[in-house]
């Protein structure tokens, strides 16, 4: 019900009281579940990532490691037909949370998508080394500079209306998979360094 609520109302539009009443239940017995808005925000970021993510690429060993790692990171670029909500999504979260009436709880939630987003990318890039492939830095790394990577992709797309710049945020995405992981040549024991 709060990721719904969420999605259609807004961030603005998310507390405890509204959910309640989505609902059709009394605040008091939602505070039994969410006892501060700080940990409402949290659940529903988590939530919201856990479902728009989808395991279902990193997880297809019939494609190439960099092509597993480009579909799943693609997940986090909107679409050409939701561009413009998601985006706009995005941009109110981050104006929520640091404009001039930002609040704790708000930025509590865009702390918890982070985290979310790293712990799953996280996951993305142990797999890929569990199944073979070395990424060139650690997991937790590489995830980090994947989430500020799509943070900057995000604002591009937000500010950049031309025809061209999802094509262009995809292409980011892609050098960034092919970056990530060492060429299989690179992995082989005889290697020799360049």
């Amino acid at each position: 019900m709060a990721t719904r609520l969420a999605r259609t109302e807004g961030l603005r539009g998310l507390s405890v009281r509204s959910v309640a009443a989505s609902a059709g239940i009394g605040a008091t017995t939602l505070r039994a579940y969410f006892p501060s808005q700080a940990l409402l925000y949290r659940a529903v970021a988590e939530r919201v990532i856990s479902q728009v993510l989808s395991e279902e690429w990193i997880q297809d060993v019939s494609l190439a490691p960099v092509d597993r790692l480009y579909a799943s990171l693609r997940q986090f670029l909107p679409g050409m037909a939701d561009r413009h909500s998601a985006l706009s999504m995005w941009f109110e979260r981050l104006t929520l949370a640091l404009g001039s009436d930002a609040n704790a709880e708000v930025l509590e939630m865009v702390r918890s998508g982070h985290d979310e987003s790293v712990v799953v990318v996280t996951r993305w890039f142990t797999l890929l080394a569990a199944d073979g492939s070395a990424p060139r830095d650690t997991p937790e790394v590489l995830a980090n500079r994947f989430v500020a990577l799509v943070d900057g992709l995000h604002l591009s797309l937000l500010l950049d209306k031309g025809e061209g710049a999802l094509d262009r945020a995809e292409a980011t995405l892609r050098w960034f998979a092919e970056e990530s992981l060492t060429a299989p040549e690179e992995n082989a024991p005889d290697a020799k360094p360049a």
